[in-house]
């Protein structure tokens, strides 16, 4: 009766170890240059947002030492099929993982991606004057961060 077992144990361990190997070398994938992309992103800590009218200020905090700002107009959330959309928000599952992630194709600029929480409640929310104009509205892409 062991050996019986013995044996079965063993043609079995021989049975998967040879579909394992067969299995392996079918997922080997074609690297072609043709299907890279171009696509590259920056992700930058974000300590405050503030929500206007027209817009948002966002306040980021630079590589090596100090603080910077730009402002996002809010229409640049809305998209058509000519002109895709050029700002998009992720919920952030914790408190303190806030960023800004800036996806350029090649050298133009192709979209931001704000990962924050969502609630308005959270500290990192505030409010920018409703009564005064944001300068820089009318901008088409985020050249104006210096990391």
């Amino acid at each position: 009766m062991k050996k019986i077992i013995f044996l079965t144990s063993l043609l079995c361990i021989l049975t998967f170890s040879a579909f394992s190997q067969e299995q392996n070398e079918e997922l080997t994938f074609d690297k072609t240059e043709g299907r890279w992309t171009n696509l590259n992103y920056v992700n930058i800590p974000i300590l405050k947002i503030l929500e206007g009218k027209d817009g948002y200020v966002v306040i980021y905090q630079k590589n090596r030492t100090g603080v910077g700002s730009t402002i996002i107009p809010k229409n640049w959330a809305k998209g058509t099929k000519e002109d895709p959309r050029k700002l998009k928000f992720r919920n952030a599952k914790g408190n303190n993982t806030s960023y800004m992630t800036i996806v350029n194709n090649e050298t133009a600029f192709q979209r931001v991606i704000l990962t924050i929480p969502m609630s308005k409640q959270n500290s990192i929310w505030g409010l920018y004057d409703y009564h005064k104009q944001m300068d820089g509205l009318d901008k088409e892409n985020l050249e104006d961060i210096k990391l």
